[in-house]
């Protein structure tokens, strides 16, 4: 799938991956659910570079959540301003009125992200893009221990979870692994009853992470 990465506001090519994925599969209800945004200014604009951006851009209904405030939300979005922990995403999602099936579900946020992913097990979003620890090399077990006051520090290795936990994972919840973009940050699950890909074992789909230490 490599051919098909495009970044437009994503950072890795994930626009592309997404719009590949969906072409194939089709759409639902166009509903998107991005838990981890980053705000980024420049001298010119305020820009809100994410995962599903475009897709707000495209007529479907996004919902941003994150612990931090941002400074731009674009037409078709809905804000939530809330750190999640596995005590209240359920309750989040439901208070937000989002349905429990739904095209894309995105996390990244740098910590805690396999047992939230297992939290909204109840859920079942068509799509996954999950941000999997490629400091871990593709046939390791790691799942970060779960901590509500963790924030993760530039370069920690620690976070997260390894790409061979999030697989299993996600299989025991349905989910084919189809891809992981080629900077070793995302990858691409689809459910198994809509998955027209290749599945792909953690050994072959890995990526390292491109900043991983040696």
């Amino acid at each position: 799938m490599q051919q098909y990465e495009q970044k437009i506001y994503s950072q890795n090519g994930e626009d592309g991956i997404i719009k590949h994925i969906f072409d194939k599969i089709g759409t639902t209800n166009k509903v998107a659910v991005e838990i981890g945004v980053s705000a980024i200014s420049n001298v010119n604009e305020k820009q809100l570079e994410c995962n599903t951006r475009l897709l707000a851009e495209q007529d479907w209904q996004v919902y941003f959540i994150d612990g931090a405030p941002l400074s731009y939300i674009p037409p078709n979005a809905i804000f939530i301003q809330q750190m999640l922990t596995t005590n209240n995403v359920v309750q989040t999602f439901e208070q937000a009125n989002i349905p429990k099936e739904f095209d894309l579900l995105s996390i990244d946020i740098d910590g805690n992200d396999y047992w939230i992913r297992e939290s909204l097990s109840v859920y079942s979003p068509r799509v996954c893009l999950l941000e999997y620890n490629g400091c871990y090399p593709r046939h390791l077990h790691y799942i970060m221990p779960y901590d509500e006051s963790y924030s993760w520090n530039l370069w920690d290795t620690k976070f997260g979870a390894s790409l061979k936990s999030f697989t299993e994972q996600a299989d025991r919840l349905g989910y084919d692994l189809v891809y992981c973009e080629s900077r070793g940050v995302n990858a691409f699950f689809v459910r198994k009853d809509v998955n027209v890909f290749p599945k792909k074992t953690s050994e072959e789909a890995w990526v390292k992470l491109w900043w991983a230490p040696n």
